[in-house]
This record gives C-alpha cells, structure tokens and sequence, in this order.
C-alpha cells in the first residue's frame, strides 16, 4: 500500500500545483553565473524559504549521476532536470509544513536509526562513521546537518503518508457493493478474490482522499519561485 501511494502521491500532488511552475525555468549554463548567494531562496512556501544551496546540491548530484551513467546533457535535459529538482523541493516543503501542523515529529533516536539502515554508510552490515561522513561530503555533495534536515523531513512525510492512508476505512457493505457494481451483480467469485478486491478498493479510495486534500492545499498555498531569477543574475 505505501509503496503504491509513494508512487501516485508525486503524479497527483504536481497535477494540482502545476500552475505555480510554469514559466520559471531557463536553460543550461545559467546558475553558474548567478549573483544570488547560496542561502537566498530558490522557494518560498508560505513564507517557508528553501535556500538555492539545496537546489544546488541536488542538481550536482543529479549531474554526477548522469556522468556516471554517461548520459549526454543536453540543454533540454538539464532543464527538465531541474524542473524535477523543483517540483521535489516544493512537494518536500508542502508535507513537510503539513506534518508540522499535524503535530508530527521526528526524535534523535528514529533519525539515528533511519541513517544506520543506508546501505551507503554501512561497512561489513554495520554503521560506520567514516564510510557516512565520506558518502555525505564526497558523494552527496552536502553536509551531514543538511543531509540529516532532509532525512527528518522525509521520515515525517511517510509519518503523515501513513497516517492519512491509515484513516481510509472501507465496510463491508461497502466493499460488496462495489464488487456488485463492478461485475453487474455477480457475487460467485466474491468470496475468493474479496482480499485482492479489497486492496484494489483502498488504494483507489485513498488516492481519493489525497487528491482531495492536495485540492484543499492548493486553495492555501502560496508559492514563489526565485531560479529564473536567480539564473538570471537578477
């Protein structure tokens, strides 16, 4: 179930925020002439600032990747790229706003925990702090106290995935009906594809409930987004 919501949540969420993206993005070669610093912001979400250095950060580790794979970067594809790089930045910002109001947090011990289970940062099945700190700095391209901000953000995110998804409810009656609906009445095979049947109604359901509530955060939310200008040397 969370695997498919971590899949269709994106789709939906940038389908109702398409409108704040239009318009603002240029081409290749623009944000290493910038006069902006790092700390401006590249977003601002409800007054929430992310700051360019974060933009930054992802698009390096984006176009290492992309080296490493040797993929041609063409001006196109850098653009698409940091369109993504965007839309991740704003709908990490939004549920991370929303969590808080939600009263969700993150502790010492749930992060520590999160980071000890990176495959990158263990030696020999264990966590080592030398194989994090070279993985944090020489691949990532980030800081351990920006790496670990993003990590907080993204645990209190699924917090929230799951505690939406866990409040989807579907009875009984519910359930038949749709069955009855979906098969012009015929209840023969009911019975041995009802737990088959049921996972396909809640994920359908909750999907309902998250395009809803992406609805109702669209009608809140004020969005301003800084990298036109910014790349532009503004």
């Amino acid at each position: 179930m969370m695997d498919f919501l971590r899949k269709h949540m994106r789709t939906i969420f940038l389908i109702t925020i398409v409108g704040f993206l239009a318009g603002a993005f240029i081409g290749f070669g623009g944000y290493f002439f910038g006069t902006k610093t790092p700390q401006d912001a590249v977003i601002e979400v409800n007054g929430s600032k992310v700051p360019y250095k974060r933009f930054l950060t992802m698009l390096n580790q984006t176009i290492d990747q992309m080296h490493k794979s040797k993929e041609q970067i063409t001006d196109a594809m850098l653009k698409q790229k940091k369109q993504e790089i965007i839309q991740d930045l704003l709908q990490e910002e939004v549920f991370s706003q929303e969590a808080k109001k939600y009263g969700i947090t993150v502790s010492d011990g749930e992060l520590a925990a999160d980071l000890q289970r990176y495959p990158a940062f263990q030696v020999d099945g264990r966590f080592d702090q030398r194989a994090y700190f070279e993985v944090i700095y020489r691949i990532m391209r980030t800081t351990p106290k920006e790496f670990e901000e993003s990590r907080r953000k993204q645990i209190a995110i699924a917090k929230l995935r799951h505690l939406i998804a866990s409040n989807v409810k579907i009875t009984e009656p519910e359930l038949q009906l749709e069955w009855a609906s979906k098969n012009r009445g015929n209840m023969d095979n009911y019975p041995k594809e009802r737990g088959k049947f049921l996972e396909q109604v809640r994920q359908e359901k909750t999907m309902m409930v998250f395009s809803e509530w992406f609805k109702l955060l669209n009608q809140q939310l004020k969005v301003k987004i800084y990298l036109d200008e910014i790349e532009k040397g503004a």
